[in-house]
C-alpha cells in the first residue's frame, strides 16, 4: 500500500505482479480505479478478473484450460478410442480433468474404456480396438504412474507394431521427461500445457545465456521457469504497448510474438471482466525422436 500510495504509480500504463494471492485485491481495485493493467502471472484463482476489465489473467484458470484441451484433442483424434488407466488409489487432482474428458467424448460419440494400473500387457492388448487410435490417458499426473505403466505399454507398443497406439498426459511430464525420454518417443507420446521450452531451440540457449551474463548465475531448473515467464510477459505486453499504445486492448489478436516459453492468447471473460488467456498446445514425442509442439491457431 505504500507503493500504491506514491504519486507517479498513477500514471503506469501497466503493472506486473501480484506475487501473493493477498496483495491480488488491493492491487486490482488500484488498477480499475486508475484504468491501469494489471498482469496476474501467477495465480490463477481468484474473482478479480470476472469483474475487473484491468485485469489479465496469464495462468488459466484450470476449467477454461480444459475446455481448450478437449477440443484440441478431439480435433487431433477424430478416430480415437480413449483408454483410462486408473491409479489403485484415486488421484483426486485429476478428476475435474478425466469427468470433463469423459463427458466431452461421450458427447462426440468416441469410444472409451478403463483398465487399472497393474494391467499386463495381455490385459492392456485386449482393452484396444483395431479399427481405431487407441490413446492411453492416465488418470494421475504423478510419475510413480508412470513408473508402473510405461514398462507394460512398451510391451505392448512391440507386440501390436500394426496398431496405432498413443500415451497422452499432463504438463507436470515436462518434470520427468529426463527420466523417461525413450519411452515417451516409443509410445509416440502427446501432453498438453500452455508453457513449454525445449531447452535446445535456439531462442531458449540464447536466453539462458543472456541471462547467465546479467545477473552471473543459473537460471533455476523449475517448470515453468520464472525468468522466462517474466520476459515473455513483459516483452508481450511492452512490445504491445509501443505498437499499439492504449489500442492494445483492440488489437491483442494481431500480437504474433514467439515466445521462449508462455504462449498468449488473450479472451476477455465476459462483458465487464478482464482478459484469461486460453493459450495451450500439444507437445509431442514422434516414433522418429523429434519433439513437435503442436500449435491450434
Amino acid at each position: 500500500n505504500t507503493i500504491l500510495a506514491k504519486n507517479e504509480m498513477k500514471n503506469m500504463n501497466v503493472i506486473f505482479g501480484p506475487m501473493h494471492q493477498q496483495q491480488i485485491k488491493p492491487l486490482s481495485t488500484f488498477a480499475e480505479k486508475n484504468d491501469i493493467r494489471l498482469v496476474i502471472p501467477f495465480s490463477s484463482k481468484g474473482e478479480e478478473v470476472f469483474n475487473n476489465p484491468a485485469i489479465y489473467q496469464i495462468n488459466t484458470p484450470q476449467s477454461y484450460l480444459y475446455s481448450e484441451v478437449y477440443e484440441h484433442f478431439t480435433r487431433q483424434f477424430p478416430n480415437a478410442h480413449v483408454i483410462f488407466i486408473e491409479p489403485t488409489s484415486e488421484d483426486k487432482e485429476k478428476a475435474e480433468f478425466i469427468s470433463g474428458m469423459k463427458q466431452e467424448l461421450k458427447s462426440k460419440g468416441m469410444s472409451m474404456k478403463t483398465v487399472n494400473e497393474n494391467a499386463t500387457k495381455d490385459m492392456l492388448k485386449e482393452a484396444l480396438r483395431f479399427d481405431k487410435d487407441n490413446i492411453f490417458i492416465p488418470t494421475s499426473g504423478k510419475n510413480v504412474m508412470l513408473i508402473k505403466i510405461l514398462p507394460q505399454l512398451i510391451l505392448l507398443v512391440r507386440d501390436t507394431p500394426e496398431q496405432n497406439i498413443h500415451l497422452f498426459g499432463y504438463p507436470e511430464w515436462q518434470t520427468y521427461t529426463r527420466d523417461h525420454l525413450e519411452s515417451f518417443f516409443e509410445l509416440d507420446t502427446y501432453f498438453y500445457s500452455s508453457f513449454y521450452t525445449n531447452t535446445l531451440f535456439p531462442a531458449a540457449i540464447q536466453f539462458t545465456n543472456n541471462y547467465h551474463k546479467w545477473y552471473s548465475k543459473d537460471l533455476v531448473s523449475k517448470f515453468p521457469s520464472y525468468g522466462m515467464l517474466g520476459f515473455d510477459t513483459g516483452f508481450f505486453f511492452l512490445k504491445g504497448l509501443s505498437r499499439y499504445g492504449s489500442e492494445l486492448e483492440n488489437n491483442l489478436p494481431k500480437m504474433n510474438l514467439t515466445p521462449i516459453q508462455t504462449g498468449f492468447k488473450f479472451e476477455r471473460v465476459n462483458n465487464w471482466g478482464g482478459f484469461i488467456n486460453k493459450k495451450v498446445f500439444f507437445i509431442r514425442f514422434t516414433k522418429n525422436f523429434e519433439l513437435v509442439k503442436l500449435d491450434f491457431e
